[in-house]
């Protein structure tokens, strides 16, 4: 799924009237594209330690308030419903520091992701930005993004301090929040975030859910434009020209990966047989009728395997999820299909474990604290 998110300004609808500010998201469903306006709530207004901050006073007279000329509309939350349990909302500059009704429904329903673009100064962890994406990020547990603009972050230059470079910000539940600065000689950034399962709770006592996600563990990738006459690199001989493993490989790859997590929770003794069955040449296979294993599938249902193996081994002595990690960044230079058993195989204890843990707090009190992970959408 492709998405587009950008701030737009529109003009007066009518003669006399103030513009519209919104954030425009557009979504691709793969045939068409699915557009939804976020409007902003509330005006930003400059003072005069602002106007000097921002270098404004030869345009904008100190000694005067100012405050945003636009239309307040009647207030809305527009939540996105992405694939996997992923929801996405748009919090636009201001209106991420107001505890109004909308912070109120932020809060019912618990968003994987408020994206907040801002016409703010750098994204410091010591600004005001910062503080309130740590109120959501501890409840409801959301990943927050702060993004302002690289001209407005070298515009904001308070005395005593160098102009920063950090257009964005990071903060998600239980890690440190993340400047993210815009480094020298690049045009954009590209971020990366891990996704993993995640309980959806609510106070109203319903049962969790196992249909979310959280975000966490992001990466960021300075991007810098190609200079005139330069040409795009070729890919290196090496790399395939397709995915290495068919959808249906990949599949069955996965359901091998969820029993062996099975039976390492439950029967670490039977991971061998278990092995053993997966490989190409095992005799349900001709019982069945069942097609043998593709080469790619082959290899990768051994690697699958042999972590499995080797983490009901180390087990004894450590988490199982500990162990699993271990196993996988043992070997850094292994071949993709290697790290790609290795990473669904993690992804299938985590899943298990986090059924684990539910089955066993099952019994207690149905009207248990939100752990800070996205919460059923109980508010319309």
């Amino acid at each position: 799924m492709t998405g587009l998110i950008t701030g737009v300004r529109g003009h007066p609808a009518q003669p006399g009237r103030f513009p519209g500010n919104w954030v425009h998201i557009g979504v691709s469903t793969g045939k068409q594209w699915v557009h939804i306006r976020q409007s902003k709530h509330h005006r930003w207004s400059l003072d005069d330690n602002q106007i000097r901050q921002y270098h404004l006073a030869s345009v904008l007279d100190p000694h005067i308030r100012w405050w945003e000329a636009m239309e307040v509309p009647r207030r809305s939350i527009q939540f996105v419903e992405l694939s996997d349990g992923v929801t996405l909302a748009s919090l636009v500059c201001e209106d991420l520091a107001q505890t109004d009704e909308v912070a109120s429904v932020i809060r019912a329903v618990g968003p994987t992701i408020v994206v907040t673009p801002l016409l703010d100064g750098p994204q410091l962890g010591s600004r005001w930005a910062a503080r309130y994406a740590g109120v959501l990020a501890d409840d409801p547990g959301s990943a927050v993004l702060t993004l302002t603009s690289f001209g407005m972050a070298q515009r904001s230059w308070p005395p005593g301090l160098n102009p920063s470079p950090v257009v964005a910000l990071w903060k998600s539940q239980g890690q440190e929040t993340r400047e993210i600065p815009l480094e020298p000689g690049a045009q954009g950034i590209l971020l990366s975030a891990c996704a993993r399962p995640a309980v959806r709770r609510s106070y109203d006592g319903r049962r969790p859910g196992h249909n979310g996600s959280e975000l966490f563990d992001v990466s960021v990738h300075q991007i810098r434009a190609s200079g005139p006459g330069t040409r795009a690199p070729h890919l290196p001989s090496g790399l395939p020209s397709r995915p290495i493993l068919t959808g249906d490989d990949l599949t069955i790859l996965t359901s091998w990966a969820e029993a062996m997590a099975e039976a390492l929770a439950f029967a670490p003794g039977r991971i061998k047989a278990l092995a053993d069955d997966a490989q190409a040449g095992a005799l349900w296979r001709t019982e069945l009728r069942i097609c043998e294993p593709s080469p790619p599938l082959h290899h990768a249902l051994g690697a699958l395997s042999q972590a499995s193996r080797t983490a009901a081994v180390a087990d004894s002595d450590s988490p199982l999820d500990t162990a699993l990690l271990a196993v996988c960044d043992s070997q850094p230079g292994k071949p993709p299909l290697d790290r790609l058993a290795c990473t669904v195989l993690n992804s299938a204890v985590q899943q298990r474990q986090t059924r684990q843990a539910d089955e066993k707090g099952s019994s207690c009190t149905a009207r248990s604290p939100r752990l800070g992970t996205p919460a059923d959408a109980s508010a319309a």
